[in-house]
């Protein structure tokens, strides 16, 4: 009898406990499924797939925050950088003779490396607070935006080839999105790394204790320097996806989407590895958050509603993470 009391409690027990790493994709089916009810018109083929387009851009930023919040530290120029990016792509293909949109591409990366590196140096070598050294880039970099276009929005300009608008409104085999694959494709790359391999592993190790990292050979200052770069790459590629996206370039595009990247990773942390923020919780964090936008757009034209359900479901995000952590604690 007490065999099967035991078995019974550890199959109830084991049941509580996939439902609390599941419970945000059962909410986000659930909120989909009263957006359903409440206008019919949510459900269709369309419709989710502009939901799934606009999780993917938050979803690629919010991945990059991912690493670098895996470290224990913060990009606040996060949004910046995704606005510089699509400038600097409207710029680079605005030249007469260039129309290399991989060019471009490669060109525009590669300058978010250099970006990267130097919020690393201001905080790994000078020692500035993430925090700090973050924001005072964001506004060097918004500057910089806003002189590359003098300070206008560049929008359908006919210098620009056909494929600008390739990895924001094309689609691989005339059926999938390239914003989905370029999701997919960078989810499972970031997944890989971070899970997979000992140097990926290494991010989250120094953000869970340096100093015990310091004792076993682990070089918390190169893991910053590495998530500072990865968040700078695939926030540039985030920019690249929006400008294409919109057909359009603007200095402050991606400002408006630091704060849905910051939710979706935050309400990451309460999904799968509860309280740890990671990669399939980032990308759940990103549809739900679309899928509340989208069908908030649908049943109501009330702007403040939009703002309130962002601010609120950032706030609760934080609350269950601290919460999460202490009973982990």
């Amino acid at each position: 009898m007490n065999m099967e009391k035991t078995k019974k409690r550890s199959e109830a027990y084991a049941w509580k406990e996939r439902i609390a790493n599941d419970w945000l994709l059962l909410f986000t089916l659930g909120v989909a499924v009263v957006f359903a009810i409440i206008q019919p018109a949510f459900l269709q083929v369309t419709n989710l797939m502009n939901i799934l387009s606009n999780a993917c851009i938050v979803g690629v930023m919010g991945l990059g925050l991912t690493c670098i919040f895996a470290t224990g530290e913060l990009d606040f120029s996060a949004g910046s950088q995704v606005s510089l990016a699509s400038c600097l792509m409207a710029v680079i293909l605005s030249k007469e003779g260039f129309n290399s949109y991989f060019l471009a591409l490669i060109i525009t990366l590669g300058i978010f490396v250099l970006i990267g590196l130097y919020n690393a140096f201001l905080h790994v070598k000078i020692g500035i607070p993430a925090f700090i050294a973050t924001l005072g880039t964001s506004y060097l970099i918004k500057g910089i935006a806003k002189s590359l276009t003098n300070s206008q929005n560049l929008n359908n300009l006919s210098t620009w080839p056909e494929s600008f608008t390739f990895m924001g409104q094309g689609y691989l085999f005339g059926m999938i999105p390239m914003p989905m694959v370029v999701l997919i494709l960078v989810g499972a790359a970031v997944l890989f790394y971070t899970e997979y391999t000992r140097a990926g592993k290494f991010l989250y190790a120094v953000g869970s204790n340096p100093k015990a990292c310091d004792y076993i050979g682990i070089d918390g200052k190169v893991q910053k320097l590495k998530g500072f770069v990865i968040t700078a790459v695939l926030c540039g590629l985030a920019g690249v996806m929006e400008g294409s996206q919109m057909n359009a370039s603007s200095p402050i595009l991606g400002e408006t989407l630091f704060v849905p990247a910051l939710t979706t990773v935050f309400l990451g942390a309460a999904y799968g590895k509860i309280g740890v923020f990671n990669v399939p919780g980032t990308l759940v964090g990103a549809v739900l958050y679309a899928l509340i936008n989208q069908g908030l757009l649908m049943i109501t034209s009330e702007v403040w509603i939009k703002y309130f359900m962002q601010g609120g479901m950032l706030l609760l995000a934080l609350v269950m993470v601290i919460i999460i952590r202490k009973k982990g604690n």
